[in-house]
């Protein structure tokens, strides 16, 4: 906002300049530009006058105030965080004696005026006795609506110390005190006489007209208090070398209404020539207030201090020059590991030595900008069990300031670690389920609640049946994208699996879909099934779909054909007839053949995957909820339970990898391996980066391939080098390209004259006996026991269906301990 904007807030010394730049968006009363009316002209003279001011505006009792007022608030104290806050936490020492005052404006009553009046208040580090004149008065609205109370105020604390020291000298002393709300007195030594002004008797319960006695002010002092002050009479009227000072409290109780009140008396003993005592005489101060505030102040330190060493978050204060533990409470301690012995009054990184490296740059800056550094899901190393982890932490490091230095620092986290990866898990979870959802073949997609919505759809979807852009469908309903399925059972079969959480699945549906290439009539087996949120309802259908129009197709020529050459057969002859029953149960194997691979990967993704998700499920319930009740053998039992569940998992997901690398009919495209390269390294990050993995590459080429499968080609190839890495050693993979021709290479199935990409994958991982480099490519074959190196056996075996799909080959050479290479051969042009 500029000027204009804010014209209310212009000049006004620093505090204008203050308020011009605060983010007022992040207080109680919002932005500048919503204020009222009332509030803009009220800051715009208070901000412009030389005179003390002060604002509270609104029912939580907002805080404004000038350039004059600014210097009451002292160097270390309320300024500048009190502007824009409440009142009520901010003026907490002394919000029970100005409080009843801006209630009574806020509800209409009179304007006040009060002088010289004691209102103490933190400020420089502490409380200080203050004495203030100032007035309450409204500030109303267009419509005469009380909305804020204006104070006017002067500090007149030096005043009434000044006037107090100057009157206790003169004989006028209890006229001018009684201004100020105090007792005077004056007693001579000599003569045994005593005076008070009427303040004071009323104190007492004694008549204005009577002469006092001392021995009648002495009586007022309860018995508890009465020998110290007597004590502190005798010392200050006899000891000349002291000034005859006197200051002391003590309790007074009034002789008529028996009402008790602590007082503090200030005064001091005169002395003539011969250092004799002639006069004795002070005010007496009505401190009762005062003290409940300061008792009731101790029990809110109290309670604070038992609230920070109790909190659930860890707080700490150290020494700005050493970083020394000044006080830690008990989180802070349980974060640590330490106990209070162990921690206390040391320097924090001679406890804890792994933190100085990512701690200290930030205690640097709050030492160097004197502002507080916050940090939100941060990552500390910190020493656990002997072990040092990476654990997350939600932090402030506040700095305590004096004399404009940096004296202190406050430490306040707490440990999020437990969310943050658990986070860190489900993206990585999200990520590859997207992944594997994108990739896949099989036509994959989401839609979600009663209207329908599309959340996600693969390529195989997109393309083969709704043939739609993904950025025309996201987002968006199913029926808007096709009303033609409008009248169709397909709405309703999703609503019902919503409402029900029962799936759906059905062979060669009959499907009439018009799109944007015109009107598709096809077959599809579909298999429909719920999605579930945490709370258990289902909130969304997953949807699958295979198209088998052209195995319907032929399936239906087959039988047109069958019926025709049944006319003929009688025409044939016996040999032609036997060839025929032949080629009829060939076409029956295969259709069978078909069916069970179909069936297989039914099963596969659904009926074997989804008892052994409960079985891992509730496995990992029993481990959380029973763990305490479980003997040492039943968790070693539930743990070899959920690590065979994992290993069958990733069986059976490496065998639908395994039976989806057949796939030939896979668009093949021009493509950069080096991207494809880079991707397969992006997803791989984590787990390189935790096996500190090197991988070198040159520029590798560009050919046609099916991308999503060359990329799973390099992957597989580079978590084997990983995998079978040899003890206390860091994986090294090098990737190397050059053009060969068939012949050369010594492989049978590869075309002697045509011109080959040779990618070789060189490592130093434990390698195997030479013998062995065309068994490992075989389907389930392992060269080591599952324990001591986790797998399926089917990586390799993928991978070389992956090159002869792509007319190429894969071969491997290695000796035992020194490491493998594996080179994949694709043509230069398909």
């Amino acid at each position: 906002m500029n000027s204009k904007t804010l014209f209310f807030l212009n000049d006004g010394g620093e505090m204008g300049k203050i308020m011009r730049q605060k983010d007022w968006s992040k207080t109680p009363i919002g932005p500048p530009i919503d204020w009222p009316s009332s509030l803009k002209t009220t800051l715009s003279i208070m901000l412009n006058s030389k005179f003390p001011m002060f604002l509270f505006w609104g029912s939580e009792h907002i805080c404004f105030y000038n350039d004059a007022y600014r210097p009451s608030l002292g160097n270390e104290g309320k300024h500048p965080e009190i502007l824009g806050q409440k009142a009520e936490i901010y003026w907490a020492e002394i919000w029970d004696i100005i409080s009843p005052q801006i209630y009574s404006i806020l509800a209409g009553g009179p304007a006040t005026w009060n002088e010289n009046q004691l209102i103490p208040f933190y400020r420089n580090g502490q409380m200080e006795d203050i004495y203030w004149t100032y007035s309450y008065s409204p500030v109303t609205n267009e419509l005469g609506q009380i909305e804020g109370v204006f104070t006017t105020c002067t500090e007149t604390t030096s005043s009434v110390i000044n006037l107090a020291k100057i009157e206790t000298s003169k004989d006028e002393l209890e006229f001018a005190i009684d201004a100020a709300d105090l007792g005077t007195w004056d007693f001579s030594p000599l003569t045994n006489t005593f005076r008070g002004n009427n303040r004071l008797k009323d104190w007492f319960g004694l008549p204005h007209n009577n002469d006092i006695f001392l021995d009648d002010a002495i009586a007022a002092i309860i018995e508890s208090d009465k020998k110290r002050v007597l004590k502190q009479i005798e010392l200050s009227l006899n000891d000349y070398e002291s000034g005859g000072r006197y200051d002391v409290t003590y309790v007074i109780k009034n002789k008529t209404t028996q009402q008790e009140r602590i007082v503090r008396a200030l005064g001091r003993a005169w002395f003539n020539e011969e250092k004799i005592a002639y006069r004795f005489n002070g005010i007496l101060q009505d401190i009762t207030q005062r003290e409940k505030a300061m008792n009731e102040l101790k029990a809110s330190e109290e309670r604070f201090r038992n609230l920070v060493k109790n909190a659930p978050m860890g707080i700490a204060i150290l020494d700005s020059e050493n970083f020394v533990i000044k006080m830690a409470n008990d989180m802070a301690l349980n974060i640590w590991q330490r106990t209070s012995k162990e921690a206390l009054h040391k320097p924090l990184f001679d406890v804890l030595t792994e933190i100085k490296e990512s701690i200290l740059p930030i205690f640097q800056a709050v030492k160097k900008n004197k502002k507080a550094q916050h940090g939100t899901e941060y990552p500390f190393k910190l020493e656990r069990n002997g072990v040092t982890q990476i654990e997350y932490f939600n932090f402030i490091f506040q700095p305590l300031i004096k004399d404009d230095k940096v004296v202190e620092l406050i430490l306040v986290a707490y440990e999020v670690s437990d969310m943050v990866k658990a986070r860190f898990e489900l993206q990585e979870s999200q990520k590859q389920f997207q992944n594997f959802v994108e990739q896949s073949p099989i036509a994959m997609g989401i839609v979600k609640g009663d209207n329908l919505s599309i959340e996600m759809a693969n390529n195989a979807l997109l393309n083969t049946f709704w043939r739609k852009k993904k950025e025309d469908v996201i987002g968006k309903e199913l029926l808007e994208i096709f009303p033609d399925l409008k009248g169709s059972k397909y709405p309703e079969i999703f609503r019902d699996i919503i409402r029900t959480g029962v799936g759906v699945s059905e062979n060669e549906s009959y499907v009439v879909l018009e799109s944007d290439d015109g009107i598709k009539e096809f077959y599809s087996d579909y298999d429909y099934q719920p999605l579930y949120e945490l709370d258990g309802l289902v909130s969304s259908v997953m949807v699958i779909g295979t198209d088998t129009t052209e195995r319907v197709l032929a399936r239906k020529k087959l039988e047109e054909f069958s019926k025709n050459l049944e006319e003929q057969v009688q025409q044939r002859t016996r040999e032609l007839n036997t060839a025929n029953k032949k080629l009829k149960q060939s076409l029956i194997s295969l259709q069978k053949t078909n069916d069970e691979l179909e069936a297989f990967a039914y099963i596969s993704s659904h009926d074997l995957q989804e008892p052994l998700r409960k079985i891992q499920m509730f496995t990992n319930r029993l481990v959380e909820r029973e763990t305490n009740n479980l003997s040492e053998k039943g968790v070693n039992d539930v743990t070899k339970i959920l690590l065979s569940a994992q290993r069958m998992r990733k069986l059976i997901e490496d065998l639908l990898e395994y039976s989806r690398s057949d796939d030939t009919g896979t668009n093949f495209k021009s493509t950069n391996l080096k991207d494809l390269l880079l991707q397969v390294i992006e997803n791989l990050n984590s787990k390189i980066e935790a096996t500190n993995t090197s991988i070198t590459y040159d520029e590798l080429c560009t050919t046609s391939v099916v991308p999503f499968q060359i990329k799973q080609v390099f992957q597989n190839l580079i978590e084997n080098s990983i995998k079978f890495v040899q003890p206390d050693t860091e994986p090294k993979i090098k990737i190397t390209t050059e053009k060969v021709l068939g012949n050369t290479t010594g492989i049978k199935t590869l075309v002697d004259e045509q011109t080959y990409y040779k990618m070789s994958f060189k490592d130093n991982g434990i390698g195997f006996q030479p013998e062995h480099s065309e068994q490992i490519f075989e389907l389930f074959k392992r060269l080591h026991g599952k324990l001591e190196y986790q797998g399926t056996g089917i990586g390799l075996a993928i991978v070389k269906k992956i090159c002869h799909n792509h007319k190429g080959a894969i071969m491997a050479t290695a000796e035992l301990n020194k490491g493998a290479t594996f080179s994949l051969f694709l043509p230069e042009e398909l």
